[in-house]
């Protein structure tokens, strides 16, 4: 069964540059780790809300884990608004 992650969380106004630079790199090398391509996306009614997409994971146990080193490496944190956490949700294909 392969997992689609769709993580989102709301960051705090004016670090557009960079938070795209560091998620970048996050998605980079955590798709050298697990040849996962990651997505990110900005919500079109409120551009402070940010979601990144990973599609077909295999092995989530390993993926989680590589996630979360990766997010905490490249500081992924130090961008979320004041309170608030990352939202993550799996999702399988029905059918």
């Amino acid at each position: 069964m392969r997992i689609d992650y769709y993580i989102y969380y709301r960051v705090r106004p004016g670090q557009d540059g960079e938070l795209m630079a560091a998620l970048n790199g996050m998605q980079r090398a955590l798709a050298d780790a697990t040849g996962i391509d990651g997505r990110f996306r900005r919500r079109v009614d409120d551009p402070l809300t940010w979601m990144e997409i990973y599609e077909g994971v295999a092995d989530a146990h390993q993926f989680e884990i590589e996630l979360g080193i990766h997010a905490l490496r490249h500081g992924l944190h130090e961008f979320l608004a004041t309170g608030t956490a990352r939202h993550l949700e799996r999702f399988r294909a029905v059918g």
